[in-house]
């Protein structure tokens, strides 16, 4: 199913379409002190989709509407294996030049944690330091408060195991849906403005980022919802509240 967006102008319209969406689903659920109350939503999208700035301004949307944090993000990007580990691969340089594609990440430790999130009141997640270029260990913390759980990722759709058990684990999935070419073009730019020269980050997109992107577009029907993401960011008309 895709998002019926056809009111919405920009993508600040289409992520208060998304709150909405979850807050209906939060007056739904079991409400007292057990995990049984948490709904999962798995966001996945090809690199440069936009999937972690729609999830984080969901999230804000969320809480704000509430004054009280009910959503929280996990990042799959937390899961990336530590450069120390991609030197103790059989083929470093291969390992470094393609990470970012699913055998760079700790699949089976990116389930376990979203089980831990279904079966407890409190886990510490991994988030990861672009600066740095490696995760940093328990930085998010999901709470009791947490009712919605916003993981966003690449491969959270992937039919191979273990990736194919963060369906099961999800309670609903959403795909954020761009046209390789213009995902691309972001990546590409997102590498210029950190310093790498163009010719660099076009060869960096055409080895790793495109060939990743490929394996998860195809991804895209495996997804409850389907979000349109080729709007502009922003536009002149803007809702009250979320909820109206």
């Amino acid at each position: 199913m895709t998002l019926q967006s056809q009111s919405a102008t920009c993508m600040e319209e289409v992520c208060e379409l998304l709150a909405d969406r979850l807050l209906c689903q939060a007056q739904r659920l079991p409400s007292g002190p057990d995990s049984s109350r948490r709904s999962i939503i798995a966001i996945a999208g090809v690199p440069g989709s936009g999937k972690s700035s729609i999830a984080a301004e969901v999230c804000r949307l969320l809480n704000a509407a509430l004054g009280r944090p009910l959503a929280v993000v996990v990042p799959m990007d937390g899961f990336h294996y530590y450069r120390r580990e991609l030197d103790a691969m059989p083929d470093p340089a291969a390992a470094h030049a393609r990470r970012g594609a699913p055998w760079t990440f700790n699949a089976a430790a990116f389930v376990a944690c979203l089980r831990a999130i279904r079966d407890q009141d409190e886990v510490l997640v991994p988030s990861f330091d672009h600066g740095a270029g490696d995760p940093v260990k328990g930085d998010i913390a999901v709470g009791p408060s947490h009712q919605l759980i916003l993981v966003e990722g690449n491969y959270l759709l992937l039919d191979e195991e273990p990736w194919a058990e963060v369906r099961e684990l999800a309670n609903e999935a959403w795909f954020v849906d761009v046209p390789l070419d213009q995902a691309m073009a972001r990546v590409a730019l997102r590498q210029v403005a950190i310093g790498v020269p163009a010719h660099v980050a076009a060869q960096r997109v055409a080895t790793n980022d495109r060939p990743n992107a490929d394996l998860v577009a195809l991804t895209r029907g495996n997804a409850d919802l389907v979000v349109p993401a080729s709007l502009p960011l922003r536009g002149r008309r803007k809702r009250d509240k979320i909820g109206t």
